[in-house]
């Protein structure tokens, strides 16, 4: 039965269970509580048996109830308020300079290693770090720091598993007496991307060093010769524009429902900008009910 308004809490309330049922098992165990915790809250969100604050008129009597939301980014209801709370939770620990925009993706022979080992996501998030840092240390030495925030994102734009870092990086450092270092261009391409494949093979390597993974590693350097993809074309001159930007990205619920097309049945239908060549692509999706 098609729905006139399409909304994720009415899709997981339709297929949640069945989709347990299916595929429970083959979810790593780490992973099972935090979903069913991030589901539950959603699903429960402004329904008013799970609680509310009540408000009475001191003049007439009146009162009317307002039930609790679940304020979790997961929610598509309550993702757009956490995403302004966390953006200006950053701007006021930023410094107000021209930052970058960057993003550290993997190749997708790398992708699973990171699914079945999900510890290994802050891995990640360290590397790029390690990358940014390593080259202000290497240009102007160690009495210098640069301003670094990065986090992790697990999936792209058609909701499939493919995690990537984006990172806000200041153009520029501060020395140890907190002096701002002049203005810089950002750190060449060629650097950043053979750095941040030589950080992303050495953490596989350390992790599933058996012949096979060595015999991964050897390959992918060759196939990637100039090493991972990093975009870095953005830049942002204004702190607040910074920080909301990134939030788009990464304090969010996993999808907007407006690019939900179509939802009937057992099948959903959205679109989703493939980043490959910025054109909108659409993705039809068979539910577990089927």
């Amino acid at each position: 039965m098609m729905k006139e308004k399409i909304t994720v809490k009415d899709i997981l309330n339709d297929n949640y269970n069945d989709f347990k049922n299916k595929y429970w098992n083959k979810i790593p165990k780490d992973m099972r509580k935090h979903i069913d915790e991030a589901v539950s809250k959603a699903l429960k969100c402004s329904d008013i048996k799970y609680g509310f604050a009540e408000y009475k008129c001191e003049t007439c009597g009146e009162s009317t109830k307002v039930p609790f939301t679940c304020k979790s980014k997961f929610c598509n209801r309550c993702g757009r308020l956490y995403t302004m709370r966390w953006a200006e939770k950053q701007r006021q620990n930023m410094l107000r300079v021209v930052h970058r925009h960057s993003v550290f993706t993997l190749p997708k022979e790398l992708r699973n290693y990171f699914y079945s080992k999900r510890e290994l996501l802050k891995e990640l998030q360290d590397g790029v770090n390690e990358v940014i840092k390593y080259w202000y240390n290497k240009k102007k030495g160690s009495n210098y720091e640069v301003g670094v925030i990065a986090v992790i994102h697990t999936f792209g734009g058609d909701l499939k598993w493919n995690p990537h870092v984006h990172a806000l990086v200041t153009e520029g450092a501060v020395d140890k007496k907190t002096k701002w270092w002049k203005q810089v261009e950002y750190i060449p391409y060629p650097y950043l991307k053979k750095s941040w494949q030589k950080v992303l093979l050495e953490i596989i390597k350390k992790y599933f060093n058996s012949y096979k993974t060595r015999q991964l590693i050897s390959y992918l350097y060759k196939k990637y010769p100039k090493g991972f993809y990093v975009n870095a074309k953005r830049k942002l001159d204004d702190t607040r524009q910074a920080v909301k930007y990134i939030g788009r990205y990464l304090a969010r619920a996993a999808i907007a429902e407006y690019r939900i097309i179509k939802y009937e049945s057992n099948r959903v239908k959205f679109w989703y900008e493939d980043h490959n060549d910025g054109l909108k692509k659409l993705l039809s999706a068979m539910l577990c009910n089927s």
